[in-house]
């Protein structure tokens, strides 16, 4: 009886987390996996879309239909052509996209200028193939939406990176080939002084280049406790975490060293996580704990901490912005830790999530691995 009662509540607590992250219409539209098929024509749409806009004026702050700025006609043709909406501005886009190497840019990736002298990333375009872009531009001979090459002296000594955010549909008629990618590569590197392996992104292929590492530190609180409603400050806590940059797929690992002021406890949870996309987060994993717990609000109703299941969890950040090498957003987090009766029974469900249920609200950095090891 009494393990049919702890599975239940366990079972509810977790149904009630991935819920969020269902329900959630953003996260349902933009994470779904495409076939190779579904990329392709999802990029040529994209691609195709964008060219008829060519000749429009630029216009500081335009989303169109009649006038664009550079990443107002990013934005206004993933969003008009295949409902992906991306954010509005070009740090935020280059924040929400992976970074790849050139050779594996396809038509439909989109490419990234330093051309101010804060060294930031301050123009975007839409590449199109063979070493051609679709952008908007407010200097220079010709304005407005237009074609330009990678090739052209300027933008060859503005070009920063390549980023993505759709699917690689691996499609010999969307990438470029070999001959074609070799030109840009050999000018990029006798323009820089680099090698040309390194030139336009600064990456080497390999497994550190696809690990993003970040730390989150954050305050924890709650809205009642098992004896009132009201909102209470539960403590502190600091997180590290190591995420694999997968092509659909991004599992990671990490760790906590939490201070639960609610429970009288010390917490070190081992988390094993997926990153859905840029936003969004589930992890779970087992909990070692210092010190004996109680219910918040009454340090005399002794309760005790589960190793395993120990905790479980969504989290979402909004979009960063770059300070360097590294990245900073705000970060929000819902935790459920497990705590049972001190007889191994389950707990009453309001003294199960008054006990375990926090929110946790901080400040998360991210950096890649590789720029720890340089």
């Amino acid at each position: 009886m009494t393990m049919t009662r702890i599975q239940r509540n366990h079972i509810i607590t977790a149904v009630s987390l991935v819920c969020l992250v269902l329900f959630s219409p953003r996260l349902c539209a933009q994470s779904a996996q495409m076939t190779a098929e579904e990329a392709l024509e999802t990029r040529q749409n994209f691609v195709d879309y964008g060219k008829k806009y060519i000749g429009c004026p630029y216009v500081s702050g335009a989303t169109g239909p009649n006038a664009f700025d550079c990443s107002g006609f990013v934005y206004a043709v993933s969003r008009e052509s295949i409902g992906w909406q991306l954010p509005r501005q070009v740090k935020n886009i280059y924040s929400y996209t992976k970074i790849i190497d050139d050779s594996q840019r396809e038509a439909g990736d989109l490419v990234f200028f330093k051309t101010t002298g804060s060294g930031e990333v301050s123009h975007i375009g839409i590449y199109i193939g063979s070493g051609q872009f679709l952008h908007c531009a407010s200097d220079g001979p010709n304005t407005g939406v237009i074609l330009s090459s990678l090739n052209e002296a300027y933008w060859k000594g503005k070009y920063f990176c390549t980023g993505r955010f759709l699917p690689a549909s691996k499609s010999s008629s969307l990438m470029d080939t070999k001959e074609s990618e070799e030109p840009e590569t050999t000018a990029s590197a006798k323009s820089s002084g680099t090698n040309s392996k390194s030139v336009s992104t600064g990456k080497s292929s390999g497994f550190i280049d696809s690990v993003m590492l970040d730390g989150i530190f954050s305050l924890d609180w709650s809205f009642f406790t098992p004896e009132y409603f009201r909102l209470n400050f539960r403590g502190l806590r600091a997180s590290a975490h190591a995420t694999y940059e997968g092509e659909h797929l991004k599992p990671g690992i990490g760790t906590m060293l939490k201070w639960d002021r609610g429970t009288g406890t010390f917490q070190i949870p081992i988390i094993l996580s997926l990153t859905l996309n840029e936003y969004f987060r589930i992890f779970a994993g087992p909990v070692i704990t210092a010190g004996t717990p109680h219910t918040p609000g009454n340090s005399d109703r002794k309760i005790e901490a589960s190793v395993f299941p120990g905790l479980i969890g969504i989290g979402w950040n909004s979009p960063s912005v770059q300070a360097g090498k590294t990245r900073i957003s705000f970060s929000q987090e819902i935790q459920y830790t497990v705590f049972n009766d001190t007889d191994g029974a389950a707990l009453s469900p309001v003294k199960s999530f008054g006990s375990g249920l926090v929110l946790s609200s901080g400040i998360r950095v991210t950096l890649p691995l590789k720029e720890l090891i340089k």
